[in-house]
């Protein structure tokens, strides 16, 4: 509290009010008011008695809502960059990132007051936007974490469950990946030899090794062991935050060096001379320009416009169309279940090829036969 003379910028003496106060209970609530251009100390002192009961009242109501949910946000964050050891950096950045974007209206209110039908309003400005389902259920599984994490630790009380609760979107139709075949993948790095593309090694070692952008751009030659003819994979650059950290799935593996690979990184390592790393620093790689490149480059021979991570796929597919038993490939490529492979499985095609040959529904019955007869007598007929 404080009753202070100023003058302005013309030289006037003018008096001015001022009042903070924070909550006794919850210190982390504090509420301050101002009052300028004030004639006399009087009327200044007269304000600030004012000031302090307008203070007394919102500090008692903010009391009473408890926390915002920008505070819980903040707390939220705090915890997971303090406690919660297992998320790394990226996705802790991630989630904050969302809950600003997508409840930015709700920063200032009390958490408590926030329900189901304020999540279903948000969810509803998505889809109009033309967020994807699956986006939908993500933000929808952030805010209920921080929801959740609020309860538990008592940050927000007179609250059992998070207003997330009993909201379905539903599943989003499952579209087919991108692929290429053997023959394209043939054509694509054929041709990029042709042409001179510098993007050639990087493609070469994507579909010969299923490793992802990240991991190939921190890829050195001293995780490689042509002796042994295995690659260790232990890193992975990420551009976003400019930095190598640990594998997606935050483990290390092996990829075994074929006989192919094999001729290609000793010729590769004999170009190299003294640099540390596999491949050739290109112009904005470390920026995120993979992507882009491999799109223009497919399109300009002919082929699908595919993503770079369609190389993995590539890999992964071929790899089980050569009869390499799943477990094998999800070792080699890093994902921690299954349930990725099955994807793949099913876009290679092995789990149902051939599946219908052992019908023999129509061989005795001549269908067939009358079938083509009937529709060349109905031609004659048109005709």
């Amino acid at each position: 509290m404080a009753v202070m003379e100023y003058k302005n910028d013309d030289g006037q003496i003018f008096w001015k009010a001022y009042v903070s106060i924070k909550s006794r209970v919850k210190p982390s609530i504090r509420v301050q008011k101002w009052k300028f251009n004030l004639k006399s100390e009087k009327q200044a002192e007269r304000e600030e008695t004012n000031l302090l009961k307008i203070c007394q009242a919102e500090v008692l109501q903010k009391e009473t809502q408890g926390e915002t949910w920008g505070t819980l946000v903040e707390s939220w964050e705090n915890y997971l960059r303090t406690e919660n050891k297992g998320l790394n950096e990226h996705t802790r950045s991630d989630y904050i990132a969302v809950l600003r974007k997508h409840t930015g209206s709700w920063w200032k209110r009390a958490a408590r007051e926030i329900s189901r039908a304020d999540v279903i309003e948000v969810l509803n400005q998505m889809k109009a936007s033309g967020s994807s389902v699956s986006y939908q259920n993500v933000v929808k599984i952030i805010i209920n974490r921080a929801f959740t994490y609020a309860i538990d630790h008592r940050v927000v009380q007179g609250v059992d469950r998070s207003p997330t609760f009993g909201i379905s979107l539903g599943r989003e139709e499952e579209k087919k990946p991108e692929i290429l075949n053997i023959d394209q993948i043939r054509k694509l790095l054929s041709e990029a030899k042709r042409l001179g593309s510098p993007w050639l090694p990087v493609w070469t070692l994507a579909v010969l090794t299923g490793c992802r952008n990240g991991e190939l751009f921190a890829l050195l030659w001293s995780d490689v062991d042509l002796r042994n003819q295995e690659i260790t994979v232990n890193k992975s650059y990420c551009a976003r935050i400019k930095k190598v950290k640990s594998t997606k799935a935050g483990y290390w593996r092996t990829v075994p060096i074929s006989s192919e690979l094999l001729g290609f990184l000793t010729e590769l390592k004999a170009q190299s001379k003294d640099r540390l790393e596999v491949l050739p620093r290109l112009p904005r790689w470390a920026q995120g320009d993979q992507a882009r490149r491999l799109r223009e480059f497919c399109s300009g021979i002919g082929l699908p416009s595919v993503r770079f991570h369609t190389l993995r796929a590539c890999f992964a597919t071929q790899l089980i169309r050569n009869g390499v038993p799943p477990i094998q490939i999800q070792k080699i490529c890093g994902w921690k279940d299954l349930e990725t492979m099955q994807r793949y499985i099913r876009l290679a095609g092995i789990e149902t090829k051939g599946a219908t040959d052992s019908l023999r529904i129509l061989s005795d019955l001549n269908v067939l036969e009358e079938a083509a007869q009937a529709f060349g007598s109905c031609q004659e007929r048109v005709g």
